[in-house]
């Protein structure tokens, strides 16, 4: 058989090309040390890879979900430990108040107190993890709580749904008092009202028809057909309070993360299932036990020397304590499911990876022999391919 020289040189450019296929090849898994460098490397393995890799970032997202919503509540049960200090003091200054052995200016001063404890849970209601409010439910950029009016019934003589409406911005509590009988929005009805616990009296003038009492800075309206009595001092007739309330303004739906493929959590809180307050949507108070408005109730009746509305109230701040506690405890109930969970994909995510690498890492010490063995090779293809380029019919004349 007659082998031309165009065989040979492509037959020796051939060889030349494979081996160094092979060199470049192994030098490309030495420098990712990895074995599947592209679909083509094998497309089962890749296949396998993809699968794996796309389950390992699913992992990723669900402890990343971990990690956020530990810290929220984290925060959360932190703020409700404050709180719960916060209403242990308020109780010991309301048990104090409630003895009747305390003149009306060191009610005050206890009113004052109270206050301040108001403000510091109105602090903790509105805690803030960087600019998302942890209890403010799903509405994150939102305060849950902001101030407005309320009011404060000592007596049976009216209903909350009596009020329908106060406008205005107050200083100090206002303390109002009937001094006639008939019905609102029908009869003409004197009433007062102070702003000083009782001290002094303001007197003014329903007139026949009208439901709005106007108290200068302050307007009450007050449902039409309401009937009033005149009010005598010791706690009969139809008298109220209007003072400053804790409005709730966050959402009634805790926002929920998925932890997990099957399992999802409350990353937030709900502030009026803790704290109470007035729902800002009905312009009612939430059911007891109602936190804010049990101390707001409380401090009016210590500016206006009612102490056993006090002692109600009292009683009203257990309810409320009691609660607090019980929802500190569910928040940690669902840290430590976070916990546990976290745990779990943070193992599986670590085998994962592991198949992962099994499966598209290559062995280090096995290309190195390799490589050496390719370069061996391509070097003798270059050498034995030299040397037949270099032959012609002049080298046997």
């Amino acid at each position: 058989m007659r082998i031309s020289t165009s065989h040979i040189f492509s037959q020796s450019l051939q060889q030349m090309n494979s081996a160094l296929g092979n060199v470049t090849e192994l030098n490309m898994m030495n420098s990712s040390q990895k074995r599947i460098n592209r679909p083509s490397d094998d497309p089962s393995g890749t296949g396998k890879v993809m699968e794996l890799s796309s389950y390992d970032q699913s992992l990723s997202g669900y402890l990343e979900n971990c990690s956020v919503s530990n810290s929220y509540l984290n925060l959360a049960d932190q703020s409700l430990v404050q709180a719960s200090e916060n209403i242990s003091a308020a109780m010991e200054t309301a048990e104090q108040a409630a003895t009747e052995t305390y003149t009306e200016k060191q009610l005050q001063m206890m009113a004052e107190e109270m206050e301040s404890y108001l403000d510091s849970l109105l602090t903790i209601a509105n805690t803030q993890m960087g600019t998302d409010s942890v209890f403010a439910g799903n509405d994150l950029e939102s305060n849950a709580y902001s101030t407005s009016l309320g009011v404060t019934l000592p007596n049976d003589s009216l209903s909350n749904a009596s009020i329908t409406s106060l406008t205005g911005e107050i200083d100090s509590t206002l303390y109002v008092r009937f001094d006639s009988d008939g019905d609102v929005g029908t009869d003409a009805l004197d009433y007062r009202y102070s702003t000083d616990g009782g001290s002094s009296w303001t007197s003014a003038t329903l007139a026949a028809g009208d439901t709005v009492l106007d108290f200068g800075t302050i307007q009450a309206e007050l449902a039409t057909g309401t009937t009033v009595s005149t009010a005598d001092g010791e706690g009969n007739g139809t008298e109220f309070i209007i003072r400053e309330a804790m409005q709730y303004i966050g959402s009634d739906d805790a926002m929920s993360v998925n932890i997990s493929e099957s399992t999802e959590t409350d990353m937030t809180t709900v502030g009026s299932s803790i704290f109470g307050g007035i729902n800002a949507s009905t312009g009612e108070p939430y059911p007891e036990p109602n936190l804010f408005e049990t101390i707001s109730d409380c401090i009016a009746y210590m500016e206006t020397g009612n102490h056993e509305g006090v002692a109600e109230c009292l009683e009203g701040l257990r309810d409320a304590h009691e609660l607090v506690e019980a929802q500190a405890a569910n928040i940690g109930a669902r840290e430590n499911k976070i916990t546990y969970t976290q745990s779990s994909l943070s193992l599986v995510q670590q085998i994962t990876t592991a198949s992962i690498s099994r499966e598209e890492d290559a062995d280090a010490t096995q290309i190195l022999v390799e490589l050496e063995q390719a370069n061996y090779v391509y070097e003798a293809v270059l050498n034995s391919a030299s040397k037949i380029m270099n032959m012609s019919l002049l080298d046997y004349i």
